[in-house]
């Protein structure tokens, strides 16, 4: 694939990334489902408080991140099927699953943060980066730190050789965060059902795997 392509799509798949993490954020406590470590240290803290049923739901929090990682990495070396494109499907099912959610916060908060552990955790390893970059699509904090780092090169350095690079974190940082703005105004006048929307983003991305052989 022409490396231009690979990173316009990396950039689609920020804004993905974007979209669907605020889920439950709005949803549960401006709780952050994208990444584990907090999950993985409230487990440590309800163990400590002997609170069951929080260590409980948080780990079949991290048992639903776990093993998206392992269909990620066990799938292509044992079918021909293509990844990235079920990660497309993946996210489109997370929409759905966000839809249809109670607005009532009926459910354990931490139930909220199942869809985008799941989903997330297998869009990070389906799309890795572009430009012989590693690039997070989920969350941004790696990537806003080669950003930072290569505008210091450039300007502070005198090293030209890191313009792509900063070029290409500063837009998949842009990226992410547009698709947050976006999704917290559908959400805004939609509810969860304005989620739904993220299915066209999807589609594009799915079209031009299947286009240019991906």
């Amino acid at each position: 694939m022409n490396l231009n392509r690979e990173a316009q799509i990396h950039y689609t798949v920020a804004f993905i990334g974007g979209f669907l993490g605020i889920f439950p954020i709005v949803n549960a406590a401006h709780f952050f489902g994208s990444a584990q470590t907090v999950n993985l240290i409230d487990i440590i803290i309800g163990f400590l408080k002997c609170e069951g049923y929080s260590v409980l739901f948080h780990a079949i929090g991290v048992f639903l991140y776990a093993f998206a990682i392992f269909l990620v990495t066990f799938i292509p070396k044992h079918t021909k099927a293509n990844v990235k494109i079920l990660a497309m499907i993946v996210d489109i099912t997370a929409a759905v699953v966000m839809w249809l959610f109670p607005i009532p916060k009926k459910l354990p908060l931490t139930v909220y943060l199942y869809p985008t552990f799941f989903a997330m955790s297998f869009q990070w390893c389906a799309f890795k980066g572009a430009y012989g970059f590693t690039s997070s699509t989920i969350f941004s904090s790696n990537n806003f730190r080669q950003f930072i780092s290569s505008l210091t090169e450039i300007f502070f350095n005198g090293d030209k050789s890191f313009s792509l690079k900063a070029k290409f974190f500063g837009i998949t940082l842009l990226s992410f965060h547009f698709g947050v703005t976006l999704s917290w105004i559908l959400w805004h006048f939609l509810g969860n059902a304005g989620f739904l929307f993220v299915i066209i983003p999807c589609a594009g991305v799915t079209l031009a795997l299947v286009n240019f052989g991906e």
